[in-house]
């Protein structure tokens, strides 16, 4: 029999033990399958999608193909329905104890908090099934992940930005904000390049009253431009990711 994951193992152990009388069964006669483990995490390709593969053990082998039935909860799941692509059940082929559960998620509406995705095993006749799995859906950067970080001097909506390419083209901005919020943030998944991140304070006199704030743009805990307190009515800072 091929190598049964650890959540398997344990999940049988505990059910064997607290069976009672002579004819306990045992991992030859259990009927019982389970996910490889109660949690997943899954990247998706920031404005992408990506497919994974999620394991599914058995105790038993069989001399042909077996379909275990698979079912989203879709009181516990917070992913868009919109946003992923699962099979109706898992195949466990046959002479083998593992089956493969493509899973393809699209990012829409995951943000930066991310999402969950919890499936299910569908409990049979003669099938014993191990717990759910959560699958974490979170985005990922596939080039350069770079984060804007904005402390305001206590005037928000004087505050404006944008972020320019190479070829002086506008490809995210932001503001106003309120008045009073203490900070803001952004994300982007910039390419390799130069791009050009300018400021704006509408009553020209920066971050700087009646706090200093500070405008500030990291990568992978490097930083590539900061503007500190007054610097009129704008600031434009020039840096280059992933060259």
């Amino acid at each position: 029999m091929k190598k049964i994951s650890l959540l398997l193992l344990m999940t049988i152990s505990l059910f064997v033990f607290n069976s009672c009388g002579d004819d306990t069964e045992t991992t030859d006669d259990l009927n019982f399958v389970s996910f490889e483990s109660t949690s997943y995490d899954f990247g998706v390709a920031l404005d992408g999608t990506t497919s994974q593969e999620v394991l599914v053990y058995s105790t038993q082998i069989k001399g042909s193909d077996r379909n275990i039935n698979i079912t989203v909860d879709t009181e516990k799941s917070t992913a868009d329905p919109a946003s992923y692509t699962i099979p109706s059940f898992v195949t466990i082929p046959a002479k083998s104890n593992v089956g493969a559960l493509p899973i393809t998620i699209s990012d829409i509406n995951i943000g930066d908090a991310g999402k969950k995705l919890v499936l299910k095993l569908s409990q049979e006749s003669n099938l014993f099934v191990g717990k759910d799995i959560t699958i974490n859906v979170t985005q990922v950067c596939p080039f350069n992940e770079v984060v804007l970080n904005i402390l305001f001097d206590g005037y928000g909506s004087e505050t404006t930005w944008d972020l320019k390419n190479s070829s002086n083209v506008v490809i995210a901005s932001g503001g106003p904000y309120t008045d009073g919020l203490a900070s803001a943030s952004a994300k982007f998944c910039l390419a390799n390049g130069t791009y050009s991140f300018t400021v704006n304070d509408a009553y020209g006199d920066g971050l700087s009253y009646p706090a200093n704030g500070k405008v500030t743009l990291i990568n992978n805990g490097n930083v590539l431009a900061e503007v500190i307190g007054d610097f009129g009515a704008s600031a434009t800072k020039t840096f280059t990711v992933g060259n």
